[in-house]
């Protein structure tokens, strides 16, 4: 039977033609088209709330799918911002959910971000490269786990905010040989132990990086009995479901897996 890792291999070379097939297919390219059409015509946070398509379009970019049903807390986080320490996206324990903020910046900017084609083809690349996960997610769990910790851990800095993001937390403790139980301890004792064993900044190191996700898909095999085994969905709770003007943005897929960060 096949390794999670040389799963991960196959997919990690293969991603630039699964990115061309799955922006020609017809749901995928529908969507993109209508969020690059009609997104600059927004203005204010409750508009992208109170279109459907666009929110969830938006939603589902910011890894924040499963978070849809919460239309008043993302009024809040707009009409908020993040200039103000006590502001909504400050308070919150979830990360993404500040980075959604400060990348719209309504708050700050009004719709200064969303009428830039650059901020918009962003956005897509964010939007394609989680389709993509998803998508692997569906014949093994363990490599969309994998490729959603490259595009993520780059940008960690801390490990409460690893530990905060179910899925990363998933393959930090998976990949350091931590047993289920450690997650009842104490989180400051948590991340203690976190701090013995490995050195967050390497995460933005690509060689090592590398190396840490074949330790967890090999680790995770072996936790689970079988290669992909499709028990840890719930990781992504709902994830796995499958400017103005009418200019259609083509997304290079040589660029994806160098996506635009906001934080």
């Amino acid at each position: 039977m096949i390794s999670s890792y040389t799963s991960y291999l196959a997919y990690e070379r293969t991603y630039e033609k699964r990115a061309t097939a799955m922006l020609d297919s017809g749901a995928v390219r529908r969507e993109v088209d209508y969020f690059v059409e009609n997104i600059g015509k927004i203005s204010t946070g409750d508009e992208l709330v109170d279109d459907t398509r666009l929110y969830r379009f938006v939603m589902k970019a910011f890894d924040l799918e499963s978070q849809i049903f919460a239309k008043g807390l993302i009024r809040k986080l707009f009409k908020e911002g993040i200039q103000e320490p006590t502001a909504l996206a400050n308070r919150l324990t979830d990360q993404k959910f500040r980075t959604l903020a400060q990348a719209f910046a309504f708050a700050e900017v009004g719709d200064f971000n969303v009428k830039k084609p650059e901020f918009v083809a962003a956005i897509v690349e964010r939007y394609t490269a989680v389709t993509l996960e998803s998508q692997a997610g569906e014949e093994n769990i363990a490599v969309r786990l994998g490729l959603y910790f490259d595009r993520k851990a780059p940008g960690l800095n801390n490990w409460y905010a690893a530990l905060a993001d179910t899925a990363l937390r998933e393959v930090v403790l998976t990949g350091l040989g931590f047993p289920p139980e450690i997650n009842a301890i104490n989180i400051d004792r948590l991340v203690e132990k976190l701090e013995e064993r490995f050195d967050i900044k390497d995460f933005a190191d690509d060689e090592k990086r590398s190396k840490f996700i074949q330790r967890f898909t090999l680790q995770y095999d072996i936790r689970n009995g079988a290669p992909g085994a499709n028990d840890r969905a719930s990781l992504f709770p709902v994830l796995g479901s499958g400017r103005g003007g009418a200019q259609i943005i083509s997304v290079d897929p040589s660029t994806l897996r160098a996506i635009t960060r906001f934080s």
